[in-house]
């Protein structure tokens, strides 16, 4: 009987989905569907490392302030990002269910990215800061929710899903690599300007913006979903409390992002001040991503033999063991081990994100076999929760932990104590959140061959 089973499984799964996976999700779909991530992480990527400590040397805003605006702004995307998600799943337009809310994104993303990224230094003030924040994580959310729900109905079998958010994850990489060119160049033409730097990645971002997001509406396929994809808030709430593997999958997203923020946010400060090396911090943050640039497609084919959780695991103590090395090893003026840290640290980048948006793709296939609804906007609503959580309580806890226990701030008069509490902070709230991130992942009970047994039911249905 089981071998009769799995062989339907095998069947139904090549046969049929795989065949369809290969007429829509050629290189020019993966392509066009990732384009728009693109500018995206690019946006991302400077309001977790150089926003805040912008925001705070040239702007004169106190340290613990910027990180209290920081996290109050993102906190308040607990209200708001299960509506937007809510909202995604159940209002469709005639293009389909999730193009129109890509396309409605990217005005409001403009917007906000021109007053947060260029802002009029008289008129800088807590509350602008927090106002324009919040605008700017609204079109944030409308855009990575739509996006990644988009994706999980595009991709439907365990490795495609892999596939799939992997290649969305080498655009996100390539955003990140080409908007730290920018402050790169204007350091080799001899400007330190904080402001030059911030203002070219806004530029970066709302030249892009409009020309990726083009493809992705031209090319990539969506379809109406009909009345299956509306719920109530209260059918949303009993989904979240009754699922316990996606509370592992919230649980992991929110410490992996709090790891990779507290690591992210304190970067250019460590090394600044612990490494001495303030001309390098670009180059440095750039070698970074282009480290996890490459280490991605390592991390899918590990993903493809071992397991997404698996994978995603080793990443964690990866990363445990190269904060560990810094700790013991880093001094003022070397070159040479600040490089090739950045560089090893950097091939642990991409595992996480890609991986557990796949696995989030994967839970939304076992709601669907239970409820019969899709409403993947809701669970990708979940995770850019947690995604965004993750990040404010770590700029928030570190900036605050920094500021009061180690008397840190930025500038020249920093006592060594305060100088080695900075990289004390760096090192164990990165690596106590790739460990928190790891123990959700033991005994994760969402496998391939589960879901493979999940995928040929909803083919029988």
């Amino acid at each position: 009987m089981q071998q009769h089973y799995a062989s339907y499984i095998k069947k139904g799964l090549r046969n049929g989905i795989e065949e369809h996976l290969q007429k829509t999700l050629g290189p020019k779909t993966l392509a066009s569907y990732s384009a728009v991530s693109l500018p995206l992480a690019a946006m991302a990527m400077p309001m977790a490392v150089y926003l805040p400590p912008f925001y705070a040397e040239a702007h004169g805003l106190e340290l613990a302030t910027v990180g209290l605006v920081f996290t109050l702004a993102r906190v308040w995307d607990v209200i708001t990002d299960p509506l937007m998600g809510m909202a995604i799943d159940r209002f469709e337009s005639r293009w389909g269910r999730r193009k129109h809310w890509v396309a409605l994104s990217i005005p409001l993303l403009m917007v906000s990215v021109w007053m947060v990224f260029m802002p009029v230094q008289s008129e800088v003030t807590p509350l602008y800061l927090g106002f324009w924040l919040l605008m700017l994580y609204i079109g944030y959310t409308m855009l990575g929710i739509a996006h990644q729900s988009w994706g999980a109905e595009l991709a439907i079998s365990y490795d495609d899903r892999s596939r799939l958010f992997g290649w969305r994850e080498i655009f996100v990489l390539a955003g990140m690599i080409l908007v730290l060119a920018l402050p790169a160049t204007i350091e080799l033409m001899g400007s330190s300007s904080q402001a030059q730097k911030v203002a070219s990645m806004g530029w970066f971002c709302l030249i892009l913006f409009p020309i990726t997001v083009l493809p992705t509406l031209i090319f990539v396929p969506d379809k109406r979903g009909g009345e299956q994809a509306s719920i109530v808030w209260q059918e949303a709430i009993r989904v979240i409390l009754a699922n316990r593997t996606l509370w592992r999958m919230l649980i992991a997203d929110f410490a992996t992002n709090f790891g990779i923020t507290a690591t992210g946010t304190l970067y250019i400060f460590m090394v600044t001040y612990v490494f001495e090396l303030p001309q390098f911090a670009s180059f440095a943050l750039l070698a970074f991503f282009l480290a996890g640039f490459v280490a991605m497609p390592v991390w899918l084919k590990i993903a493809y033999k071992l397991g997404k959780h698996t994978t995603i695991q080793i990443a964690m103590v990866y990363g445990i063991l190269a904060k560990l090395a810094l700790f013991l090893f880093a001094d003022p003026g070397n070159v040479t081990f600040l490089a090739i840290y950045t560089i090893l640290y950097g091939f642990t980048f991409g595992a996480g994100p890609t991986l557990l948006r796949s696995m989030m793709a994967d839970i939304t296939d076992v709601d669907t076999l239970q409820t019969g609804k899709r409403r993947s906007g809701v669970f990708f609503a979940l995770l850019t929760t947690t995604n965004k959580l993750g990040s404010a309580v770590a700029v928030g806890v570190t900036f605050a932990f920094l500021q009061t226990v180690f008397a840190f701030s930025p500038g020249p008069d920093n006592t060594q104590g305060a100088i080695d509490g900075l990289l004390i902070t760096y090192c164990v709230f990165g690596a106590a959140g790739m460990f928190a991130a790891y123990l959700p992942l033991i005994r994760y009970p969402l496998t391939r061959q589960r879901h493979a047994e999940i995928r040929a039911a909803l083919d029988t249905q």
